[in-house]
């Protein structure tokens, strides 16, 4: 029998701001994925390069815990609150990003491998992991 409840299920995301108050932008974030998840944990918040080495450096953090939402509600969720925060395309063309929000763990598996690969990533990931 279906009772239409979301059964949890565990996530990690990634937080990035580089424009702006960059740590401000963060700690909202994850202020906000707190709201929606259960069980949090968050890494400190810390700066790393533009992963190009042309842009300016971003503040980081990672957060893991768990929804009772499908990964394209958190999604769509995480792009609402990113244009809520002022993420928009002439931003984006400009390399201005308030606010990044990208799941990259879902149940333990890895949906942005690129990103999981990545310093800005490992480095919120190994500190909440420990």
């Amino acid at each position: 029998m279906d009772t239409g409840e979301v059964l949890l299920s565990d996530v990690t995301v990634s937080f990035g701001s580089n424009y702006g108050d960059r740590r401000n932008n963060v700690e909202n974030a994850q202020r906000w994925f707190s709201s929606i998840a259960e069980d949090c944990r968050h890494s400190s918040i810390y700066e790393t390069p533009e992963i190009h080495g042309k842009g300016k450096p971003y503040m980081n953090a990672v957060a893991s815990g768990a929804v009772r939402l499908d990964i394209g509600k958190l999604h769509e969720l995480s792009k609402i609150f990113e244009a809520e925060n002022g993420r928009d395309e002439e931003r984006r063309r400009r390399g201005e990003v308030p606010i990044d929000i990208d799941i990259v763990l879902w149940n333990a598996k890895t949906v942005r491998p690129a990103d999981f690969a990545r310093e800005f990533f490992q480095i919120g990931f190994r500190e909440i992991n420990k």
